[in-house]
This record gives C-alpha cells, structure tokens and sequence, in this order.
C-alpha cells in the first residue's frame, strides 16, 4: 500500500472513530511523533500537516514541520515553516540558526546574513558562525575562482540517489538507489530504495557508461556503500546498515547504525572477509576512505567524545590491527557534520561540512597537511560547492579529476553524480643550473618550460646564483629546457601528480661545455681571477691522497702525467696546484700537511722537465672547508672526505677571445 493511502486511511479512521476533532488532532501529532522517531521523515511530514489543518495555532506543529523537512533536504520547506514560528515570535535561537542555513541554501544569502547575525548575538560561543557572519564577503570570495573548474552532469543518474563515488582500475564505483531496482522496500528516511552499489565505465571526457552490478555478493537488503577500494591489497572497506545475520540490529535508542564492513577479492568476486574492530550498535560508523598504501583509514563517526553531531576520525594498521581512532580535531570538525572524508593519492584530505560556513548546507573542503597534522581547511568554492548539498568527492591517480555528488538545482535526481576537472592547482618548479664538470652554478642560462602538448608556456634566464623559478599546474609532465652560450642544450622531465598544491619540485640541471678545436688548443671550462687578471683554467684535476700522507702514489702520478703532457704540447700553459684537508688534526698540523701535499705534486711535476716557474702551489689546510664539519662537529668519514682534495688546474693566463669572442661569459 502507498503512503499516500496509508494517509487517507488515517484521514478516514479519524474522522469516524473520533468525533471530537481536538482529540483527533492530537492522535494525529502522536502517530506523526513515532514516524519522526523512526526517521521516517516523509510520513511524519505528511502527519503533520494532516494534524496542522486541524489546529493551525499549534506551534509544536510547525516546529515539527521544519525539522522533519530538514532533514529530508527540502530547504524551501524548512524556510517557510521556520519563518511561521519567528513571526509568531515563538522560536528559540537554533530555529534562528537553522532558518539561515535554509536562506542561504536557497540562495537568499543576505537575508541568511542577517539573521546569522541575529543568532550570534544569542550564542557568540558557537564556533558555527566564526566563519559565517561576514556571509556577503565570504560567499564572493568563493566565486572568485569559478573558471577554475569544469562540471558536468554524468549521463548516468537517475530521479533517484546516485552517489559515494570510488575509483577502481579504470571504473567508477558508486551506489544507487534507482539503478536495476525492483519494487520492494524503502528507505522511511526520504522513501526512496535502498542504496546499492553499481561500477561504470569512464569515457575519455568524464562521462560514465556501461553500469553494472558492482560485489553482488556484498549486497544486502539494505544501504550498501559508499566504498573505498584498497588496489594494492585487494581490500574494499563499505558502508552498510547494522545488520545481525541478514536482520538488522538497533542501538538502546531505537536506531540502525552504520558500520563499516571489509571485503577481500578472491578471484573475481568481492567476499566479505570482516568488519571494522571500532564499529558500535550504539553509534554510527561510515564513509571510509583508505590511504594509497592501505594502512591509514579514514571515517565519519558520530561517537561519543566527538566535537559536533559527526566528525572525522582516523585508524592506523600495525601488525594486522587497527589502532584506537583519533579524532582529527577541531580544526576539522565542527559543533555540526564532517562527512564524507577522502585521502587522495598525494597525501590532501577532502571532506564535507555543514558546520564551517560556506555556499550551502554540505560543502567541500579540503586541507593540506603541516608536517603530518591537518592545521587549516580551505573552501574548493564555486561551482564544485552550491547553495544545496555537495558532498563525497573523489579524485583519481592525477589529483584534478574526479567524482562528487550533488543535489543542486538543475540536476536529474535527488542526488547526482557530477564529473570534475580542476583546471588550476598550483606548485612550483624552482631548480639551479650547474656546469657538469666543475659544479659551479650557472647565470644568465635561458630555462624553458614545454607541456605535455609541447609549447613552450614559460621562459626566464637564470639569477647570479643559477636558480630559477615557474608556477606551473599540478597534474602534468613537464620538459624543463636549458641552453647557455658555449653549452650543449640539455633538458629533463618534471612529473607534478605526487606534488600537493603550491609544493617545490627542486631539480638540478647540469649542462656540459661544447668541445672547441680551432686551432687545436684547448678551450678553458671556466674563468677565474688571479691577481686581478683574467685566468683561463683549462683543465681541471681532483687527486686524492692517503690519510696523512703526502708522497704521489701511480694513481696520483699517472692524473699529473695527464696534465704533464698538455705543458709539453702547449707551451703558453701553466699549472695550479692547491691542497685542503679536513678539520680532524690540529690546524697547524693539517696547514703543514697541506703546503707537503702540494709541494710533492709541485716537485713531481718539476722531476718530469716542466720549467719550475710554469707552477704555483699552495696549502690550505682546513681554512676552506665545503661543508660544515669544522673542529668538534660529528661527522662521518665521508663528510670528511669532501673536505680533503688536492685540486691541480691547468691555466691559461688572460681573457679566451678565440671564436668565443671577447666577452667574459663566466660568473661563478
């Protein structure tokens, strides 16, 4: 039988059994108070209105009225009755609160303003209106970013419920209450089927097709879903109703939780495997959403210790168990609902919010987490958030596109599936350019940034300190291109998919000298200063000695025969010869180890027919150190051996102006 005759039934029982209208006035309202007790919301409504014909001055009544309308979603409703009782001067300040929030989901933001005002003046503490009282300005800085988004209605919803969006391989779960249903039980909630759960294929622009039963051996006859699938470990944790085998089970108070369930794939099938330890008859438990590597998860809870009516919590996996839930406090959650959470891929949790201000009744945030701790929560804004519900958003592998449901005006159902691609999320690309062989850093080097359809979107020249620096947007590969006058043109690959909004990406680029041969004399690498002249260093050599030894062993010797052999070819060439150590030993010891050091490759290079006035050589000591290992500093012994070298350079005295022209191009 349909409610609508269950009511005329009713109509007719009271109008011949009980005469006296009064009395059936007041069976009415309590037949409407035990519906309203069992969730079901629809009937009760239909009730109440029944019993309001009869005594309109029953302010009980309206009051009734609202709440059951609110929570069926139907605002329009809500506002009318609200404002009944605030003429009527009858409402108590949460009806004040309420009746914003109903003016501000249908749209009518500067009335929802003003009585949010009216409502902080009566309970200043409620942290609900820290963010809403300012409603006009807020709602305008939500808009700002509108183009930043592209939204489109999925072809596959339905007049019913379509929500709880999941990814898997390359389908989209979700549940349904109107997709493949048969005739049968409702929700008394809002009347509509229960949810079960779907897959869908998605197409190359968003849309979804080809929808499927998804676990058929997880569905009840009950809600089941929304899911979150762990791939790496075949695991799906989902929602579902409170059941005992096959019944369902209720709390002390008469109402049937939500729990969470766990599933293992065997096969192809989906089989239960378990439930969540934390799960309670006596609150609800949902919403799951597990991290990539399957050892954090992610829930909505109204249990108790909580800030509001729901909030998030999280469990971590240790040794085959959960851990306690910690609530992610306040921060997060607020004196209303936190619902829906999702922990994308690079480490950003999304969630829904009654209770932090915004477009609507639930809208979308997220939060980045501050060295591991969700410290700040930003609105996603306009059009991902609407003056209605928006809620249970999901984002693939890539981080900009994804699923979220929605009851908006303009949709085909009660709640509809919506694709969305965010255009825009910043991070930023900052790197140093290097020479290969003498890892100095590089300025004036001309740096390009090329996407992934190849052109070329950003261009600078590198700074004194060979740094540059582009804002780019997250989600794509990126050809970092690098050329330098007298350097071969190098380029590298930038991936942004794990990096957070306005995240570094820090990459070294080295680029490699061209080799010249005009005239057959070599080209120098680089420029120094001696003296205040111009110095030409040709090539450059690192020889290593023992531990507190200073004599030239063959590999040492056979590295000086190498440059040996250039002063003989090219007589206009000369040698440098400079000598560090480590901190470890007295500074006067390793100064005298140094200047031995240099003076054994100095007199080598002399045994070997090279006129003594061709070299130079000095010792350093511990004077130049590259790092920070100074004396007392702890460190290992291959910070140490930095530290330690031996650095002879071939030098040319005097500017380089062959074919490379007259410009001194080196500035490190």
């Amino acid at each position: 039988m349909g409610r609508l005759s269950n009511i005329f039934l009713w109509g007719v029982i009271l109008t011949f059994l009980f005469p006296i209208m009064s009395f059936s006035q007041k069976l009415t309202t309590k037949l409407a108070d035990k519906s309203f007790e069992e969730f079901a919301y629809i009937e009760a409504i239909s009730l109440y209105e029944y019993a309001y014909e009869k005594d309109t001055t029953d302010n009980y009544l309206i009051k009734q009225l609202a709440e059951s309308n609110r929570n069926v979603g139907n605002t329009e409703a809500v506002e009318s009755w609200l404002k009944k009782l605030i003429d009527r001067h009858t409402e108590q300040p949460e009806d004040i609160f309420n009746y914003s929030q109903a003016l501000k989901s249908n749209g009518k933001y500067l009335l929802a303003e003003q009585w949010l005002k009216e409502y902080s003046d009566l309970r200043p503490e409620d942290g609900r209106v820290n963010m809403q009282v300012s409603l006009l300005e807020y709602i305008k800085f939500l808009m700002r970013d509108s183009t930043n988004y592209e939204i489109m209605n999925t072809s596959i919803n339905t007049i019913g419920s379509d929500m709880g969006p999941a990814f898997y391989e390359d389908k989209l779960i979700f549940s349904s209450t109107s997709i493949g249903t048969k005739a049968g039980a409702t929700y008394k909630w809002n009347e509509l089927p229960y949810l079960k759960m779907h897959s869908a294929k998605i197409g190359p622009y968003g849309d979804l097709n080809s929808v499927e039963s998804f676990a058929p051996k997880l569905k009840t006859a009950y809600h089941d879903g929304p899911v979150s699938i762990d791939s790496k470990n075949d695991i799906i944790y989902f929602t579902r109703n409170n059941l005992v085998k096959g019944k369902t089970s209720k709390s002390r108070d008469g109402v049937v939780n939500l729990k969470i369930f766990v599933g293992k794939l065997e096969g192809d099938d989906w089989k239960m495997s378990g439930s969540f330890r934390f799960n309670s008859d006596q609150y609800s438990v949902g919403h799951p959403s597990i991290d990539k590597e399957g050892s954090v998860l992610y829930f909505a809870s109204d249990m108790p210790g909580g800030y509001g009516k729901s909030d998030i919590y999280f469990s971590v996996l240790s040794n085959g168990q959960w851990s306690k839930p910690f609530n992610l406090g306040p921060k997060i959650n607020t004196e209303g609902n936190e619902f829906f959470p999702f922990m994308s891929n690079d480490g950003v949790l999304y969630f829904s919010s009654d209770g932090h201000g915004g477009l609507g009744a639930l809208d979308i945030y997220f939060s980045v987490p501050e060295q591991g701790i969700f410290n700040s929560i930003e609105n996603m804004g306009y059009p991902v958030n609407s003056s209605k519900d928006d809620f249970g958003l999901a984002l693939d592998s890539t981080g900009v596109k994804g699923y979220f449901s929605s009851n908006r005006l303009g949709g085909k159902g009660d709640d509809d599936l919506y694709f969305m691609k965010i255009k825009r999320i910043p991070v930023i690309i900052r790197g140093v350019i290097k020479d290969r062989d003498t890892k100095d850093v590089l300025s004036d080097a001309t740096v390009s940034v090329i996407n992934e359809a190849g052109n070329t979107i950003a261009s600078s020249i590198t700074r004194i300190d060979g740094q540059f620096e582009f804002e780019v947007n997250k989600g794509q590969q990126y050809v970092i291109n690098v050329t330098k006058e007298f350097y071969n043109e190098n380029e590298i690959i930038i991936g942004t998919a794990s990096l957070r909004p306005n995240d570094v990406a820090f990459p070294e680029i080295f680029l490699e000298q061209k080799m010249e041969d005009a005239d057959n004399s070599p080209a120098p690498k680089s420029m120094e200063e001696e003296d205040g002249e111009a110095l030409q260093v040709v090539e450059l050599e690192y020889i290593n000695y023992e531990l507190d030894k200073s004599d030239v062993k063959s590999d040492v010797a056979a590295t000086l025969d190498r440059l040996i052999a250039l002063l003989k070819e090219f007589p206009d060439l000369e040698i440098r010869i400079e000598s560090h150590t480590d901190s470890r030993g007295s500074d006067d010891y390793n100064m005298l180890l140094s200047k031995k050091r240099a003076k054994a490759a100095f007199d080598y290079i002399v045994s070997k027919g090279i006129d003594p006035n061709r070299l130079l050589y000095h010792g350093y000591g511990e004077t130049r150190l590259l790092n920070n290992c100074t004396n007392g500093v702890d460190c290992n012994e291959e910070q140490h051996e930095v530290n330690r070298r031996s650095i002879v350079k071939v030098v040319r005295k005097g500017e380089y102006k062959e074919k490379r022209g007259q410009k001194n191009i080196y500035y490190f």
